[in-house]
């Protein structure tokens, strides 16, 4: 597999803040990888930080043999990259049609119809919900919104930031089971979840980020089983 997504040596800061130290992780095509941590280890701020805000500080992010480091976000959607950020950020006062409609803006409108039958196959839920006005909808089916207003765009690799957060645990397995699905059609996923026990069964690999710094990395099925995880974010099972 040839690497989609390298970070390297990255630091950011908010302020005077340093919230990445000397990140080091690659993603390959194809893969799902995750990333896990406690609250405040800068898992957000790497995220964003791919996307160019905050800006890495010191170090080098490359996309698709691309270094995007300096590059501005809307001009990395358009390279192929999709964000699906924490808490989901749909319009509320638009329907969910108009939502995804909003997702096609980096690629323009030539597969939308198809693109959008697609995001209906995935979750059929908005299908039934299409002229609703999105804010009315439960969070489920605004998580659901967000994920299908990303792949509306086109990626090639999709970035996702606790999809799990605040959902009932039906709803969180039909998110992970369309994560799966995502990762069929061909889309590489990095994914971001402090439900770690779901997202490492998912993931090909993982990367533990401790206080900004990546401490572990190894397979999900390794880190699934390494004693440090487990006590620290799996529960001690």
């Amino acid at each position: 597999m040839s690497c989609i997504l390298q970070v390297q040596n990255v630091d950011a800061y908010y302020g005077p803040i340093q919230a990445l130290r000397n990140v080091s992780l690659h993603v390959d095509e194809g893969e799902i990888v995750t990333l896990i941590g406690a609250n405040g280890a800068g898992k957000s701020t790497l995220l964003m930080s791919i996307f160019g805000q905050p800006r890495a500080a010191r170090g080098s992010i490359r996309f698709a043999g691309e270094d995007i480091t300096g590059v501005a976000p809307h001009r990395i959607a358009k390279r192929g990259l999709a964000q699906v950020p924490e808490g989901r950020h749909i319009f509320p006062a638009m329907t969910v049609e108009e939502n995804l409609l909003m997702g096609t803006v980096p690629v323009g409108l030539e597969f939308v119809d198809a693109d959008r039958q697609a995001v209906f196959t995935l979750f059929p839920r908005l299908l039934e919900r299409r002229n609703q006005r999105a804010g009315t909808m439960s969070g489920g089916e605004q998580q659901m919104l967000a994920i299908g207003r990303a792949l509306m765009s086109r990626p090639r690799m999709i970035l996702l930031d606790e999809p799990s957060l605040g959902l009932a645990p039906k709803v969180i397995a039909a998110v992970f089971d369309a994560l799966k699905q995502i990762a069929a059609s061909g889309k590489t996923i990095f994914l971001v979840e402090q439900n770690a026990n779901q997202a490492l069964a998912l993931a090909h690999r993982g990367y533990v980020l401790v206080n900004g710094a990546v401490r572990i990395e190894g397979s999900g099925a390794e880190l699934l089983a390494n004693p440090d995880v487990r006590q620290a974010y799996l529960g001690g099972h």
